[in-house]
């Protein structure tokens, strides 16, 4: 019979506990980690800053903040809907919900009618990434399309939630 303990089996017992701890490091982080966004000023309860991602194709987005005061009844969530819609000239979403550390949209039917796959990508990423940088403690965005899950709009696969790069 043979020694169970060769120098072989050792070196390939411990190259095999190196590869666990590889993937178990591996598996912390699938994406990188955004950069924590700076604090701003404190805000009344009837402001809402909003930090507007414009679609800017082919360049990426062009950044502007803007202070919107809220009327009375009015919910910060339907502001930023409502603002970021008449500033790209996209049809406005249906509600904004917040779910743990996510936001989740629902998106109107003809959200992406009438554009490109460049078009489609820029307007979804456009309100995502305006919605996580004015809701700053939201880590991810998912959509629904007309209150239902789907697997993508026209062009994109909206299976996976969109975070801030």
């Amino acid at each position: 019979m043979r020694k169970a303990l060769t120098p072989w089996n050792l070196l390939g017992l411990f190259l095999f506990l190196v590869g666990i701890l590889a993937y178990w490091q591996g598996q912390g982080g699938g994406s990188p980690h955004a950069l924590p966004l700076p604090q701003g000023e404190a805000t009344s309860p009837n402001r809402l800053p909003l930090v507007l991602y414009r679609p800017d194709p082919p360049k990426g987005f062009l950044k502007e903040t803007l202070s919107l005061d809220l009327a009375p009844g009015e919910t910060p969530e339907g502001k930023a809907l409502g603002t970021w819609a008449e500033a790209v000239g996209a049809p406005a979403p249906k509600a904004l919900y917040r779910l743990g550390q996510g936001l989740v949209v629902d998106l109107p039917g003809d959200f992406a009618k009438g554009l490109d796959a460049t078009g489609e990508t820029f307007r979804l990423y456009s309100l995502a990434y305006t919605l996580l940088a004015t809701f700053a403690p939201a880590e991810e965005v998912r959509f629904l399309v007309e209150g239902e899950a789907k697997p993508g709009l026209a062009h994109l696969d909206l299976s996976q939630p969109i975070r801030l790069p």
